[in-house]
């Protein structure tokens, strides 16, 4: 619209013949209608701090939420509820929740831990190297050198030029005589295997290698890097294996684990068929040892029962890995505890894993006595009355900033001459004056504010209302001043104060009362849609915590029935916040002001076309004038 009134402007024509000022009195005479749209951008200005200001506050909310709360569970009621449990050996942890009863625990016995099945090679899978000698060339063997490696340390080895090798054997001494002497002996031995020369050393990685200069290549030939140790990242037909693979026509293999089917191919390396044995469901993870160069399969799942089958179907690389393989079975964990010491009324635990768990009791089984039987194993447990203290002192430390945080909204002073600024009244002022008056402005926008009265009011509500569940009957529990948590001097609007003594003696001698005072639940489930009946039966039934969960629930839920305060502002997270309560009023103003800007441009215009019409008939009159006057004088002067 407003391109529209700018392209019909009129060619504007200033007080030439009037001699007015005509942009000042069109801008005089524009003054109130600026004014009015400078009255909307300040309604504006405001919405959109209010709103910011809501925003801060829902925040807040959000972080405490989101520190105390799990979904609907409570970090502290969690806290509360748990017991310290300590145990007379190392061989057993235990933790417990307040389920449990306080009596101690006793270990007779630990039969036996929870074990998981194995399947070892048989033997070492790897090929010893070996090198083969041309027997027709030893007389230049002298001054040749090899290189070797023995688990990391790598040394060259020289062949005497003094030494006249006439045969396989002569070469074998040599090397084992050098061997010796780079290694220690015994280190690694040397043999002769069908003509060839072999050298193993069991417990330990050896590897040849051709140097490349002095290099007996024509003299002994061995594969370069020849080990002792599998390869797992090459090709399984240079991984270096001792036995002899068999495949399918096609190279494959196809075997079965658990009755789970795995396909590989002999162009495959190791490390490949290794990860897709583990990724394969079949309940086994299979790794090798490069100290003992044998493969294992072992059960994912511990116990007696997870048992482990395999075969080749195609090919034979299970048997190659694992030869006949040497299986281990599983075991149960399997213990004998009491509650009350004696070893006449044993009861016998078994389970597939080390962690026993009963009646909130969590006992792990981290190992067993050897020798002579152990004297039972006591569990003790008791609340931790330090940490319980610390805790509670820190959630009402939170509560207390957070209850601060809405109080101070609603009683800072509000001055109506603070204004939000115009761009008018900024154009006349220093940066930091803006600063100043802008922090004026904001000031005091919710004092009073119904909405944040009403969460205020609801958050102090939860400690001071009576839990009628636990004030009722003939041993009423009491209030919260009765463990030491109390309300401030009125000033102070709801804050809370902890008398720690009074806080950790109510721990000592009476857990309950305090674990109820923040637990205690209502036979009445958590509704937004409940009747203001309901929401207020189940407020005086429950405890601190749900009493404060049902709060930030009521402000805050995102999901169906949004909360007052997702309602109103949204929140800085929220994906639905353009469609609150002050967006739609920010919005309507937004339009408001552009419908007065196209008014403004259209009384402007209007105005202008008006004197530029005005100074055009004073032009002309003063044409007219001039040749009056001129046609008089001319006329006398003749």
């Amino acid at each position: 619209m407003s391109q529209s009134v700018n392209s019909v402007m009129t060619s504007r024509i200033t007080g030439l013949a009037s001699g007015l000022d005509t942009e000042a009195i069109v801008a005089d005479m524009l003054s109130a209608s600026k004014l009015k749209i400078a009255e909307v951008e300040q309604k504006k200005q405001i919405l959109e701090w209010k709103k910011e200001f809501y925003q801060e506050i829902a925040t807040s909310l959000y972080n405490f939420q989101n520190k105390y709360f799990s979904g609907t569970a409570s970090v502290l009621e969690n806290a509360l509820k748990s017991l310290k449990a300590t145990s007379s050996s190392p061989f057993v942890t235990v933790t417990a929740t307040s389920s449990f009863p306080s009596q101690s625990i006793y270990i007779h016995d630990i039969i036996s831990l929870a074990t998981n099945t194995t399947v070892v090679s048989s033997s070492r899978v790897s090929a010893n190297p070996k090198i083969t000698v041309n027997t027709d060339k030893l007389s230049a063997l002298g001054g040749k050198i090899i290189t070797v490696s023995l688990d990391g340390v790598e040394r060259t080895l020289k062949f005497d030029e003094n030494i006249e090798y006439k045969s396989v054997g002569d070469v074998a001494s040599e090397l084992q005589n050098m061997l010796d002497k780079a290694f220690g002996k015994g280190r690694v031995a040397v043999s002769i295997t069908d003509g060839q020369i072999e050298l193993s050393a069991e417990a330990s990685t050896l590897t040849l290698k051709m140097p490349a200069d002095a290099a007996p290549a024509d003299v002994l030939y061995f594969d370069n890097l020849a080990s002792n140790r599998v390869d797992l990242n090459v090709s399984l037909e240079s991984a270096g294996l001792a036995g002899q693979l068999q495949t399918d026509e096609d190279g494959k293999f196809l075997f079965v684990i658990n009755g789970v089917e795995i396909e590989a191919s002999i162009n495959e390396t190791l490390n490949s068929i290794i990860a897709k044995i583990n990724k394969s469901g079949a309940g086994v993870k299979i790794t090798y040892s490069q100290l003992t160069d044998k493969f294992t399969l072992t059960a994912t799942e511990s116990g007696a029962a997870a048992d482990i089958e395999f075969e080749d179907k195609t090919g034979n690389l299970l048997s190659v890995l694992f030869g006949g393989g040497v299986k281990t079975q599983g075991t149960d964990a399997v213990v004998r505890l009491s509650t009350n010491g004696s070893s006449d009324e044993l009861i016998t635990v078994t389970r597939s894993t080390n962690t026993i768990s009963f009646d909130g009791v969590t006992i792990t089984l981290n190992g067993m006595a050897e020798g002579a039987e152990e004297e039972k194993i006591t569990v003790t447990f008791s609340r931790d009355v330090d940490a319980l203290v610390e805790q509670i002192k820190s959630f009402i430390a939170d509560y207390n900033e957070l209850l601060s945080k809405i109080v101070t909204k609603l009683s800072e002073e509000y001055d109506p001459d603070y204004l939000p600024l115009t761009e008018d009244q900024k154009k006349g002022m220093t940066e930091e004056e803006i600063k100043l008056w802008t922090e004026k402005a904001k000031t005091g926008l919710l004092r009073n504010d119904i909405y944040l009265t009403n969460i205020a009011n609801q958050l102090r509500s939860i400690f001071y209302t009576p839990i009628m569940s636990l004030v009722e009957g003939d041993d009423p529990i009491g209030t919260f001043a009765d463990i030491g948590i109390a309300t401030t001097k009125y000033a102070d609007k709801g804050k809370l104060t902890v008398d720690e003594k009074k806080l950790r003696e109510a721990l000592q001698t009476n857990p309950e009362k305090v674990i109820n005072l923040f637990t205690q639940k209502s036979g009445i489930s958590y509704s937004l849609y409940a009747t203001q009946e309901q929401q207020n039966k189940r407020f005086n039934q429950s405890g601190v915590l749900d009493r404060l969960l049902d709060i930030l629930r009521t402000n805050l839920n995102k999901v169906g029935k949004k909360g007052a305060l997702i309602t109103l502002v949204g929140s800085p997270d929220d994906s639905s916040k353009g469609d609150t309560e002050y967006t739609k009023r920010i919005n309507a103003l937004k339009k408001k002001i552009d419908e007065l800007n196209v008014k403004l441009a259209y009384e402007e215009e209007r105005y202008w076309k008006q004197f530029t019409a005005m100074e055009k008939a004073l032009a002309n009159l003063q044409a007219q004038s001039s040749w009056l006057m001129s046609m008089i004088w001319g006329n006398s002067n003749r």
